[in-house]
């Protein structure tokens, strides 16, 4: 969900660009007057694109929603004692609401009730830096990006964390001050979506494909 996003934004982007480019390129029959392909492509990339933004905004609900649930199960074991997270220090991404969700922090045996949000978080964690997700209070205060954060980490969910508010200023300080925040390797937005160019990739292959079928059909129709 948060560190291997290549497929589905690739997929996400050759969809994009493949119902405009059938649309448009429906219009390559008008010299030779097939109005009848011209309309049945004009339509059929129409209906790609509705069908790709009604398939985004289901799928990136559904996403979302499990992604909250594993949130909150995973936090409520660390927090219970019933599994035992690991500290690693941290760097807020961002933030996201999660309404109607409960919140956890370290130092509560039990969830805290009350408007709640999910903290990204870029992790060292001992097997390499990675981003997790953590249901917070939504007033705890932490939306600096890069913001130094310690969490613990769920030993079994790999994006699962709480956020350890027992630690002292000190040792926030040493978080924010970790020389491996400027060596290691961390992940991005561009790197966990596969990265830019294998993303333009897929739009222009969405393009060519749309268009190609257009001049196919209405070659195949003259």
């Amino acid at each position: 969900m948060l560190n291997d996003l290549a497929r589905q934004t690739r997929t996400m982007l050759f969809l994009q660009m493949l119902g405009p480019a059938i649309a448009i390129g429906s219009f390559f029959g008008i010299a030779d007057e097939h109005w009848g392909v011209v309309l049945t492509l004009f339509c059929l990339g129409l209906l790609v694109t509705v069908g790709w933004g009604v398939g985004v905004l289901v799928w990136t609900r559904r996403v979302d929603r499990a992604f909250k649930t594993v949130l909150t199960s995973a936090g409520e074991q660390l927090v219970t004692g019933r599994v035992t997270g690991v500290p690693v220090p941290g760097r807020v991404v961002r933030r996201r609401t999660a309404a109607g969700r409960p919140a956890y922090l370290a130092s509560t045996p039990s969830a805290i009730a009350g408007p709640a949000a999910v903290l990204v978080v870029t992790v060292l964690a001992d097997d390499g830096p990675r981003r997790v997700g953590a249901l917070v209070p939504a007033t705890i205060g932490l939306e600096k990006r890069d913001a130094p954060v310690a969490v613990l980490l769920h030993p079994d969910e790999r994006e699962a964390a709480v956020v350890d508010d027992r630690v002292t200023p000190e040792q926030v300080a040493a978080i924010a001050a970790d020389p491996r925040w400027e060596s290691a390797a961390l992940p991005t937005d561009r790197t966990v979506g596969g990265g830019y160019l294998p993303m333009l990739g897929c739009a222009l292959l969405g393009l060519a494909s749309g268009l190609g079928l257009d001049l196919l059909v209405v070659a195949l129709a003259t």
